[in-house]
Parts: C-alpha cells; structure tokens; sequence
C-alpha cells in the first residue's frame, strides 16, 4: 500500500481511514461529529505527495534513440530534439505505469565548455522539466550524471516526496539508486530505449521494465542530413625557379647591389588594402536557409529561451561562416553585431 510505502505511522493510517470513512462531519465547514478536534490536530500530508517524477539520462535518449532509428549512435550536432514531442510521450508513459500525476521530468546531461547546447536551453525553459547538468571532459566523457540522478532518486524517495520513480537509463551504476529509493517504499519503473544495451542488473532490481518503441522515438528525434563536403582548396602555385646566374652568384656567397643614383627616394610600402566587411545579414540568413525545419525550429524555440546566448554548436558554425565569407578573424565588436543579427532572424513572429 502507499501508506506502507511512504513511511508512514500506524496512528496517521488510522486518523486518515478514519477521516475517509466517517459522514458526521464536513472538514472545511466545521460540522463535525464526537473527537473531531483531535482528528484536526494532525495534518495529513501523505495524499498531497502521491506523484510520480521522472529521471532521464540524456546520454541515453540521444546514443540509444539516434541508433534505434538510423542503426548507430550519432553524435549530438547529428540530431535534432523535439522538446515538447519528447515531453508529452515521457508524460503519458509516466501516468500510465504509476496512475499518478508528474510532479516533474529530471533531465541529466552534460555540460561542454560551460555553455549549454540548443537542447539544454530549451528544455531548462520547459515547464514541469528541471534541467540537471554534469560536465564533459576534454576526452568526451560525461562526469558527475550518474551520481546527480542517484542523489536525487534518493532524496526525493527519503523526503516522501514521490511514491513512484520512471528511470530513464540503463547504466548499472544507478542501480545504488533504485535500491535507496525502494527501500522507502519507492515503486522504480525502468523506461528504456528499444534495441539498446541495458544492464540486466538494473533491470532486476526495478519493480517493472517497458520500452520506448522506434516508433515513438522518430516522433521526438531527428537526424540531420550530412553536411556536403567541401571543395577541395587549390593548391598553391610554386615560385618560379631561380636563373642559373643567380644560383651561382648564391653559391659564391656574393650578392649583387643595385646602383643608386643621388635623386632616389627611399621605396614607399605598399598601400593597405581595404579589408572586407561582414554582410550580417547575408550570412545569417545563409546560414539559416541550410538548416532542415526541425534543425531551425529547435534553434528559435532555444534563442527564444535564453535571448543573451547563442547556442554553441549554432555560434561556431555562423562564426566560421563569416570568417571564410571575408577571410579573417572577426573583431571582438565584429562577432557582437553577428550575434545581434542572429537573434533578430531568429526571433519569433
């Protein structure tokens, strides 16, 4: 039972049954029958609680969704995330394994060069979702993911605060966490992707086991097409060969001097040309035009999150795009008006 489950006293079953059970009152109006007032001396809060939370290691969303559908893991600049898509299935799958209502989605991921990615800024400004980052090292690794889900699986299990978990991973480190959360009486349901490699240790230990179905995973992931390669640069031409006359003049150690006359006016250097400028507009706009519609939607619901940042992955790429459109390095002042003019293309109407 619940009751059972959620720690609580055999004197607090009591008064709640007997809250439940007895028609000579009514609770908010004052009406009550003999011993009422001791009845409303204790305040029950164990219905309040009775939610169900969701915890979602994103390392196994886009790894194992990515290869459920396409046939192998694709990196994160090769995949699109449908926020809301992704929301609502995570939602009803939840519902329906604990007959509860969500108090909130966990989202675990990792953090490249303390900036967060066009799925971190989306999702950190979805309603009902909390966004939990670790960090990711020079090698690619995520640190800190795990150890967040189990701390928080546990405390929220400790604190009374859910009666049923859905764990979205299938790494056997967060088996720790299924463990502490069952032991306060936690119903752990274990959500995973189809096809995907799932520790059969964690799946014992949870109390059930349900997949997401490739089906239901192209509603809510996309892969991006493959950029097309770039032309191949020319190679640059060689120097002309240097004359017989001159090589041997070099071999002997001497060089020849030109004469100069008394009038002659020191050699002016060479005048400055006039370096390109950026069309911000043109580039945006370009860059904007190659992106696929799911690949441009996520970026304006990103930019319309967060308007001071430009998502990483987005702000190199239109970097690199203007830099090769005039040849150099942008200027500190240069790259703030690329950004300012990302942002108003990508403001929504």
């Amino acid at each position: 039972m619940r009751f059972a489950r959620q720690g609580l006293q055999f004197w607090q079953l009591a008064i709640y049954l007997r809250d439940r059970l007895s028609t000579t009152y009514v609770r908010d109006g004052y009406t009550a029958g003999p011993h009422y007032s001791v009845v409303r001396a204790f305040t029950f809060t164990g219905t309040d609680l009775d939610r169900v939370a969701v915890f979602v290691d994103a390392g196994h969303v886009f790894a194992g969704g990515s290869a459920s559908i396409s046939g192998s893991a694709k990196k994160r600049h090769e995949i699109t995330l449908n926020v809301p898509a992704i929301f609502a299935l995570l939602e009803e799958k939840a519902c329906a394994l604990s007959d509860l209502p969500l108090l909130r989605i966990y989202w675990y991921d990792g953090l490249v060069n303390g900036r967060q990615s066009t799925d971190q800024q989306s999702l950190a400004s979805t309603d009902n979702i909390k966004l939990r980052l670790g960090i990711v090292n020079a090698v690619g690794e995520q640190k800190g993911v795990d150890a967040r889900i189990v701390t928080d699986l546990a405390d929220l299990a400790r604190n009374s605060a859910i009666c049923d978990a859905v764990l979205v991973g299938g790494d056997e480190d967060l088996r720790i966490g299924v463990e502490l959360a069952q032991e306060r009486g936690v119903r752990v349901h274990l959500l995973t992707v189809e096809g995907t490699n799932v520790s059969n240790l964690l799946r014992q230990e949870s109390d059930t086991n349900t997949q997401i179905t490739r089906k239901e995973v192209s509603t809510f992931l996309t892969i991006n097409p493959a950029a097309p390669p770039q032309p191949a640069k020319a190679p640059a031409q060689a120097a002309p060969p240097q004359t017989a006359a001159k090589f041997a003049q070099a071999m002997k150690g001497t060089c020849a001097v030109q004469p100069t006359t008394g009038n002659s006016q020191p050699a002016k250097p060479p005048e400055k040309v006039s370096e390109k400028t950026v069309d911000y507009p043109a580039v945006v706009a370009q860059y904007l035009a190659s992106l696929t519609e799911p690949e441009k939607a996520a970026f304006e619901s990103a930019m319309a999150s967060s308007s001071s940042s430009v998502p990483r992955e987005h702000d190199g790429k239109v970097l690199a795009q203007a830099r090769d459109s005039i040849g150099r390095s942008l200027t500190s002042e240069e790259l703030r008006y690329l950004r300012d003019e990302v942002r108003k293309q990508t403001a929504t109407k």
